[in-house]
């Protein structure tokens, strides 16, 4: 294993992580031997990428990290910025943009529809991968296996129509794979649906871009959203996207 893949490991572990992991428990989490973590963390440290503070146990990211973070978001955002202004002006619904955010999913821009969405989803926000439509969508774009080790033990239930039965979650994002867009019907907020695609965006990050209207709209404006998505994403099986479409319908909305 090179140098660089054992900092990439150990960063991302402590991403993860919402507290300070020791020696010991970032050997666990990397599958690296102890001694090499202890290595990884000295040159780390010299470079402010990770810090310790006294009296207090364990590692934290640093603010060295801060500079490639606010970089690659301004980048990310200024990239995709034309793609949201012109789906949300073509369904008159909000458009979002999302990434990983270790085992979440987050909102990381979001152009709002004339009939904006109060108080519901906020640029910031951060979504089980499992109750949204935008991580469903990218743990389709993922290998099953890693798709697999970032998903929770047990699946929180947010709503009626969360899927928290693994065997159902695993075969809807196989179906996410083929169709290319993930369906959410009130599955993570009560009176919320959205319709969200993944891909390789401008930057060449792994992203996924989703359409969110209240419940009331999205039976009549659902298939108008598929086709906007198509328009950004190509890859859309749009036959097969309308009937994953009108089937979760049908579950989710009787």
């Amino acid at each position: 294993m090179t140098t660089l893949s054992r900092v990439s490991l150990v960063l991302d572990a402590l991403a993860e992580s919402r507290g300070r992991l020791s020696l010991s428990e970032l050997a666990a989490r990397t599958g690296l031997p102890r001694s090499s973590v202890h290595r990884t963390i000295q040159h780390l440290e010299e470079e402010l990428y990770v810090v310790r503070t006294p009296g207090r146990p364990g590692y934290a990211l640093g603010p060295g990290v801060l500079k490639f973070g606010m970089a690659g978001h301004l980048h990310l955002l200024s990239a995709n910025r034309g793609q949201l202004v012109a789906l949300a002006r073509a369904t008159n619904e909000n458009a979002e943009l999302a990434i990983f955010s270790g085992r979440e999913v987050v909102i990381v821009d979001q152009v709002a529809s004339p009939e904006r969405l109060k108080g519901v989803t906020k640029v910031g926000r951060s979504f089980s991968l499992h109750a949204s439509c935008v991580g469903k969508a990218l743990l389709a774009a993922l290998p099953p296996a890693r798709a697999e080790d970032l998903l929770p033990q047990e699946l929180e239930q947010f709503t009626d129509t969360t899927v928290t039965n693994r065997l159902e979650l695993q075969n809807e994002v196989q179906l996410v794979q083929r169709v290319g867009v993930a369906v959410d019907i009130e599955e993570h907020d009560l009176g919320i649906c959205a319709l969200a695609t993944a891909m390789t965006g401008p930057t060449g990050a792994l992203q996924a871009i989703a359409v969110v209207m209240p419940t009331s709209r999205f039976a009549a404006k659902g298939p108008a959203a598929l086709e906007a998505l198509k328009e950004l994403n190509p890859v859309i099986d749009l036959p097969g996207a309308r009937e994953h479409l009108e089937r979760k319908k049908r579950v989710g909305l009787g």
